[in-house]
């Protein structure tokens, strides 16, 4: 055992979060903070991600409150044409690896320990040496990946796979470089989305293309998350529309029938009523895309591949014998039990908003900055649980609207908000020039505002007590 290191953070994990976290941290305090990461580089995940994958939220919301990540371009080809860029995973990497290199460790004030991980009982262990070193923290933990889920490259498949099946990763898909008599996708969430999407831009045909869904789910229109004044208007007709929805509902089937109708939930077929829903996005022209496979399973999960055959929970299906898989069926992120960000000696990072866990680090980061008290920090930080089904819409939007409520009532944090690039419903949305109508919908969507969170809250009572 060596003897080394003090500091006043320990952040664990060099991923999104903690990166985000780290930087705030070192913009608003003087702290010492110290980096400790089992991946070789910063970026967490993304460093085994698929060749092909790319955000599904605009750049412009996404990585650290004091950098920009891209150049706020317009995509004028593909599924995005017309909204924001979406930087690419390579772009996330080096974006990542430039905050590191010229932000943070430039500071002074950040050891970073990567191929490093934290022991049971606190010393820290370099992997590669197997040499340990103890390391007293003033201050606090920070658990940056809390409720972390799984990568499609390296997660442990839940079915079996006869000898003779070719059952590959996205990324071993990508690398093949041959043809298939027909690809059969396992997963309808993103991942399963992407490679769909990806296939037919390679100029597979659709009807090669075999989509096992367990879950219809719920997408979120990607016009919604777009900065600039050129979209204010529809984003606030889309959030008038929303809370329209909420008010009127009666029951929850009633509620996502009307969100559906209205388009502030999108899915796949209207014939099928989701049961999922990950946050994910997706534009009206990738939507048209993935509608063109007509070949959609819905009998379950996958237990068994074998040649000419899968196996599912609820029946067999019979495929081309020279079928590729390609498993898409990894856990994004893991729905976990919500606990108290601050506790004595430990932070523990989760979303306060809304599919949105960068912007939720910083926010953390800056409360830790310049706020003392815990229980006040706790208040102003209620975590919003990762979504993995229909009804968990509806406690992501109470939290986060009683979250919102809780902010704009401290002028120091609604200045903040106004200056970090991160906050999509703030730094990145400008109103254009004021007409009549447009402060008419203002007006009628702020009335919206308290009914909606009267009637979520009877919704997400209904979602508890197991009615429909």
């Amino acid at each position: 055992m060596k003897l080394g290191y003090e500091t006043d953070y320990l952040i664990v994990g060099s991923g999104a979060s903690g990166i985000s976290f780290a930087d705030t941290l070192v913009s608003e305090t003087q702290s010492h903070i110290t980096i400790v990461d089992r991946q070789h580089s910063p970026g967490g995940h993304w460093n085994s991600a698929y060749p092909f994958v790319r955000l599904h939220q605009p750049s412009a919301f996404y990585g650290v409150a004091s950098q920009a990540l891209g150049s706020n371009r317009i995509d004028t080809t593909g599924g995005n044409k017309g909204l924001h860029e979406l930087a690419s995973g390579r772009e996330v990497l080096t974006y990542f690896q430039t905050v590191m290199d010229r932000k943070l460790l430039p500071s002074g004030r950040v050891r970073y320990l990567p191929n490093c991980e934290l022991l049971e009982n606190g010393s820290i262990r370099a992997n590669i040496t197997q040499e340990t070193h103890q390391i007293n923290v003033r201050k606090s933990i920070v658990h940056s990946s809390y409720g972390a889920g799984e990568v499609p490259a390296l997660h442990r498949r839940k079915f079996e796979v006869d000898g003779d099946v070719d059952c590959l990763t996205p990324t071993e898909i990508a690398e093949k470089q041959q043809p298939f008599e027909q690809y059969a996708v396992l997963g309808s969430g993103k991942t399963g989305a992407d490679v769909c999407l990806w296939l037919l831009d390679q100029g597979v045909h659709p009807s090669k293309i075999v989509w096992v869904m367990p879950r219809d789910a719920w997408w979120i229109d990607r016009r919604m998350f777009q900065p600039g004044s050129e979209f204010h208007e529809f984003k606030l007709k889309y959030a008038l529309e929303e809370n329209e929805a909420v008010i009127a509902a009666e029951t929850l089937s009633d509620l996502f029938a009307r969100l559906g109708h209205a388009g502030n939930l999108l899915r796949l077929d209207p014939d099928h009523t989701p049961t999922a829903y990950k946050c994910g996005t997706v534009t009206p022209a990738e939507l048209d895309s993935l509608r063109k496979i007509e070949t959609v399973i819905r009998l379950g999960h996958v237990t068994r591949l074998s040649r000419g055959k899968m196996t599912l929970k609820h029946g067999e299906i019979v495929v081309a014998d020279d079928t590729v898989f390609i498993d898409c069926t990894a856990t994004g992120i893991q729905k976990v039990a919500s606990v108290p960000v601050f506790q004595p000696g430990h932070i523990f990072v989760q979303s306060v908003r809304t599919c949105q866990p960068t912007f939720s680090a910083a926010f953390i980061a800056h409360l830790e900055a310049t706020i003392a008290d815990d229980a006040q920090k706790n208040a102003l930080s209620v975590p919003v649980p990762y979504p993995a089904d229909d009804i968990d819409w509806i406690g992501q939007k109470m939290i986060s609207l009683q979250n919102q409520f809780m902010w704009l009532q401290n002028k120091s944090i609604r200045d903040w908000l106004k200056s970090c690039r991160l906050d999509a419903l703030t730094a990145g949305d400008r109103a254009p020039t004021e007409t009549p109508e447009l402060a008419q919908l203002s007006a009628r969507f702020k009335d919206s505002l308290f009914p909606a969170m009267i009637n979520l809250k009877k919704l997400n009572s209904m979602a508890d007590a197991g009615e429909a």
